[in-house]
């Protein structure tokens, strides 16, 4: 033993297994709080990781919101221009000609459709847009307003956009490359008469798209750049000098005279003259093909670059429009979680031990809600829960099951000779018998009363009438520490194909319960032996 001694005078002795108890406490609470602080820095790391792409997915979804009004603005007047020419009978005849023909009448209605379209292809060049192109219905390209020299060619294995309008008749946008430009498109099947005539695409540079992101967001910087198989499967031998490759990535192309349309409004200039510095870090993420962005860093200072993918009518990706901007999420984020980690894994340690304690607590409720407050066995809501299960089983897999339901013989007797505690004591000594002689896997439980049941998984009947008479003679046999002895009725079923629910099995044995009583008592009796 040990003594201490306090300032006022007064003394605690501690016995030698109280002092342990003291210590083994204390141990167990300085490796809780060993366990929690680092569960609670892992926890804090992983959270900020997950903020941090959250910032980051939060950037790229803004920026496809951008990009998705910017494009509205165009779609809109693009539809315009659909209206306008396919109500215009003079186009739409030449149209119907040039389809019912061929050779010099294609020829003829080609020069006039252009001729008829050029100042209306003036005013789609003042919106931005790029290009106006007639196809007919089996892809073959008729007129091209912005390259008239160039038709012929047919369309359908190179541009899924005009093999879907025609073959569909249905308006198709989207981003494609073609053979002389690539762009936004816009293509509408043509119906005169009701005779399909093919189709009119009316498309726009993603210059265009560049130029109206650089005026209504003054604080961003775009570029576009494509994928080198789709241009150099696809374009004009001749169109290629249009593009030049890009040191951000070996599979991509810059489209020169969108870059150079860019360059003049770029306000962040160092991301293009240290691109050495991050194109290793950003590469990776590039080849994934997917929309991304990413926090970079450039004398000293933090950018994010929102990588948006494009994809074509084949959902295949083939280009990105990147936007560059000055970060300011991320620096909060750090300073956010550097200041108030000690708190947090203070605060962490505080609610995991409330939770702990509430699940000890919860538990408890639970088990009482299950258990019936005298014999401590599952009371009859628990035990309808199990049998339900086993019925669910027996639906799905014809697991069979056995109830047995028994009683105590002349229990009213004994409560009214005797009186209630007796009883009660009856009823407490033959739950723990009982107990202690069914298996592991069976449920044993309170029924009412002096009732009680036991679920028999994966038992059939004549196991289960085995099982009760097992226990019969048990508690026959058994010496009470109440005065004389008691013995049980119990009635035995199994459930068959015609029970619609567990009440049907219960019933059953029921029955054979009170058959048992009429018989004498103290005597077990199955369902299927009963003749009923």
């Amino acid at each position: 033993m040990k003594t201490l001694r306090y300032s006022k005078g007064y003394t605690l002795t501690l016995k030698p297994h109280l002092k342990s108890v003291i210590k083994s406490k204390l141990l167990i609470h300085m490796v809780l709080l060993i366990i929690m602080s680092t569960t609670s820095l892992i926890v804090l790391n992983k959270e900020y990781h997950e903020q941090k792409v959250r910032i980051l997915v939060n950037y790229s979804t803004i920026m496809q919101s951008k990009l998705e009004a910017s494009l509205g603005a165009f779609k809109k007047f693009s539809h315009y221009v659909y209206q306008q020419i396919s109500h215009d009978t003079q186009i739409m005849e030449l149209l119907k000609q040039s389809v019912a023909s061929s050779g010099p009448v294609r020829d003829e209605n080609r020069k006039k459709i252009y001729q008829l379209l050029k100042p209306s292809y003036d005013l789609l060049k003042e919106q931005n847009f790029r290009q106006l192109h007639f196809h007919f219905p089996n892809g073959d390209s008729f007129l091209r307003v912005h390259k008239p020299d160039k038709y012929g060619d047919n369309l359908f294995s190179i541009r899924e956009s005009v093999r879907l309008a025609n073959t569909q008749q249905k308006i198709i946008e989207g981003f494609e490359e073609g053979r002389v430009f690539n762009g936004y498109r816009f293509v509408y099947p043509l119906t005169y008469e009701q005779q399909p005539l093919g189709s009119v695409e009316v498309s726009l540079s993603i210059g265009s798209v560049l130029d109206l992101l650089f005026d209504l967001y003054p604080k961003d910087d775009f570029y576009f750049m494509i994928d080198k198989s789709t241009v150099d499967t696809k374009l004009f031998e001749d169109m290629k000098d249009n593009y030049t490759p890009t040191l951000l990535s070996e599979h991509y192309y810059f489209d020169k005279a969108i870059l150079e349309q860019s360059l003049s409004q770029i306000k962040y200039k160092e991301l293009l003259t240290n691109i050495e510095s991050y194109n290793e870090e950003l590469n990776r993420l590039i080849e994934l093909n997917k929309t991304f962005s990413q926090v970079i860093t450039v004398s000293d200072t933090d950018y994010v670059a929102s990588f948006i993918s494009f994809k074509n009518f084949k959902n295949q990706h083939v280009a990105y429009l990147i936007t560059t901007s000055q970060d300011t999420a991320m620096e909060r984020l750090n300073h956010t979680f550097l200041i108030y980690i000690l708190l947090i894994i203070l605060a962490c340690l505080i609610y995991a031990w409330n939770i702990y304690s509430e699940q000890i607590y919860n538990k408890k409720l639970v088990h009482l809600s299950n258990t019936d407050f005298l014999t401590k066995l599952s009371n009859r809501k628990k035990f309808t829960e199990s049998l339900t299960i086993e019925f669910l089983k027996y639906r799905e897999s014809c697991e069979t099951f056995s109830v047995v339901l028994f009683d105590i013989d002349h229990f009213k007797k004994i409560n009214d000779v005797l009186g209630h505690d007796i009883g009660d004591k009856y009823l407490k000594e033959l739950s723990a018998l009982i107990a202690s002689k069914v298996r592991h896997s069976d449920t044993l439980a309170r029924w009412g009363g002096e009732e009680f049941i036991v679920l028999l998984p994966n038992t059939p009947e004549h196991n289960a009438l085995k099982v009760a008479e097992v226990l019969r003679k048990l508690v026959e046999s058994h010496q009470f520490s109440s005065p004389g002895g008691i013995t049980i009725s119990l009635g035995v079923a199994d459930v068959n194909k015609n029970d619609n629910c567990i009440d049907d099995v219960i019933a059953r044995a029921d029955k054979v319960l009170y058959e048992s009583k009429r018989a004498g008592r103290n005597r077990a009796s199955a369902w299927s032996k009963s003749g009923q």
